[in-house]
């Protein structure tokens, strides 16, 4: 069975529509099932949109990396298990020097895209629900970025911003919304439903219990995440996605590679009401 990066949650209530065509954007549609996936071997320079939906209960996270300078994808996996398993702060480290990540999109019971600026060079999709996995390697896609010009990316309603230890969110949220890392790390952006009523405060205890290792038989969220995987700094993506009117939660399961705290136990966290 695949290692989950967050407890198990209930049935996801999202309900994600296609997201807006662009004409000069590249379209790249991903079935995930249990047995993984299949993606383009080539693709051309400029907006890329992973269009992605899950078979697989687990659920997926597809994130796009670019190797260093001499790293191989064997020396990547093992510190990418490292980083989800039993040694996230050295691990951690290990994969920020390994590789730059472009981010991706989280898909849960229903399906999500993500648009990314990418260069010429050689990639790997990785869906990090996998890790834990015997046949990890088997199941990373090749990626070539050949010299390109693709167009622009859809046009966001609102942004979210990483920053050291917070977010930076619009307390409204309807249509596209672009992500940028602007911290010291890599970093992700979840957004998750919550029960009526849930508040930053409950939303710090159960992270709190999280960071310490115990799950609580109480969770804020009614639903599985949907967002941007973990970017490098300064990286930015672009997540179409429809969601039903409600209250919602930004949150990151990333840990602190300084401190080995869970960001969102030191209140990166963010409350977001999506309007119809």
């Amino acid at each position: 069975m695949k290692r989950l990066l967050i407890p198990l949650l209930a049935a996801s209530l999202l309900v994600i529509a296609p997201p807006a065509q662009a004409s000069s954007r590249q379209d790249v549609d991903i079935v995930v099932t249990p047995d993984g996936f299949d993606a383009p071997r080539t693709l051309r320079a400029g907006r890329v949109t992973l269009r992605a939906r899950s078979t697989d209960p687990a659920g997926a996270w597809l994130g796009l990396v670019r190797p260093r300078p001499g790293v191989t994808l064997e020396r990547y996996l093992g510190d990418l298990e490292r980083a989800l398993g039993d040694d996230p702060v050295e691990g951690g480290k290990a994969v920020a020097q390994d590789v730059e990540m472009l981010g991706g999109v989280a898909v849960a019971h229903v399906s999500a895209s993500a648009t990314l600026r990418v260069s010429p060079g050689d990639y790997y999709l990785v869906d990090f629900r996998d890790v834990g996995l015997p046949d990890l390697a088997r199941r990373v896609r090749p990626v070539r970025v050949l010299p390109g010009n693709t167009g622009a990316a859809p046009e966001p309603s609102a942004h979210i911003t990483m920053a050291d230890g917070r977010f930076l969110a619009p307390s409204v949220l309807n249509g596209p919304v672009r992500v940028v890392n602007l911290s010291r790390q890599y970093n992700e952006a979840m957004l998750m439903p919550v029960r009526p009523g849930t508040s930053l405060t409950d939303l710090d205890t159960f992270f709190t219990e999280v960071d310490a290792g115990r799950y609580p038989a109480e969770s804020p969220f009614t639903g599985g995440p949907t967002g941007v995987v973990p970017m490098s700094p300064g990286r930015s993506a672009t997540l179409s996605t429809a969601l039903p009117p409600g209250e919602y939660a930004v949150v990151t399961w990333v840990r602190d590679l300084r401190t080995s705290t869970m960001f969102a136990a030191r209140g990166m966290r963010a409350l977001i009401t999506v309007k119809g």
